[in-house]
């Protein structure tokens, strides 16, 4: 395996971790109530997270499994829609 090739498994692999992913969440009511999915998320080890509470839309970036994502989410009183 060539540089070329190791810096192109290494790209690859950075592009997996920075895959977008929304959700919807119900049971938001307010900015304290997206802080909290943004927060738990980030705990996971997700990037970018955003949450709102009108549209019920949780988005992030990483490879989080979906079942540690709805559990902390539960966790929280909110469910994943």
């Amino acid at each position: 395996m060539g540089l070329k090739d190791l810096f192109s498994a290494h790209a690859a692999q950075d592009e997996a971790k920075e895959e977008e992913h929304a959700i919807n969440v119900t049971g938001m009511h307010c900015g304290a109530c997206e802080k909290r999915v943004v927060m738990a998320l980030e705990e996971l080890g997700a990037t970018d997270a955003s949450a709102n509470h009108e549209t019920g839309l949780v988005t992030y970036r990483g490879t989080l499994e979906a079942a540690a994502v709805e559990q902390a989410i539960a966790d929280l009183g909110f469910s994943v829609a």
